[in-house]
């Protein structure tokens, strides 16, 4: 039986091969970027920034985010030293532009490449809805609980009230049935006292 794997997890993996991948492609094609490179960082960018964004969410539902933030602090790393690799000059980019229709393999590999990297953020960003989802499900729970503990809050206050008010009754009995006990004793008392001088004037 598989386990299945944490969404933030899964995400983190996508990004973290979609930037290796990207990498490995500019540094065998000489860093030259196109504007479909230029789309995929910037994808990649907004990956990490949701991944952020739902870290902020983790934390207010009071989880441990420390591991998760590292992931992403290390994300953030390896997207900034791809977009600090330098590209070829205008002049040596021309040079490959002249000759590509000339190796139409090596072109068919980048069409390969990009239309994989399409598929790998599609696959980020279903996994990015189901953890957004999963996120947005945690805090209506939260909220749902947090009702039910005010709920529970006002029960116990009107409980508390209305023993409070039968400790009051039952003080209340128990002080005038005293009063009734004390009077009854006199009375038997006063009884005795008037039987036992009768009996003394009869002796």
């Amino acid at each position: 039986m598989s386990i299945e794997q944490d969404p933030f997890e899964q995400v983190v993996k996508d990004t973290r091969e979609q930037i290796d991948r990207l990498s490995h492609y500019l540094s065998g094609n000489g860093y030259q970027r196109g504007d479909e490179v230029a789309e995929i960082i910037q994808d990649v960018a907004e990956t990490i920034e949701d991944l952020n964004k739902s870290l902020v969410v983790m934390t207010r539902n009071g989880q441990d985010t420390r591991a998760r933030e590292a992931d992403v602090r290390g994300l953030e790393r390896a997207l900034q030293l791809l977009k600090d690799q330098r590209p070829l000059p205008a002049d040596v980019e021309e040079a490959p532009a002249a000759t590509a229709n000339e190796n139409p393999f090596e072109n068919a590999m980048q069409e390969q490449l990009l239309r994989e990297q399409d598929t790998h953020l599609d696959s980020i960003h279903h996994t990015m809805a189901n953890l957004h989802l999963q996120a947005q499900t945690m805090g209506n729970e939260l909220e749902d609980q947090g009702q039910l503990l005010d709920e529970m809050d006002s029960n116990m206050d009107s409980l508390g009230g209305k023993l409070a008010r039968g400790r009051r009754q039952l003080e209340w009995i128990y002080q005038k049935n005293s009063e009734r006990y004390n009077d009854c004793c006199i009375v038997l008392l006063i009884a005795a006292l008037i039987v036992l001088l009768v009996l003394a004037f009869v002796a």
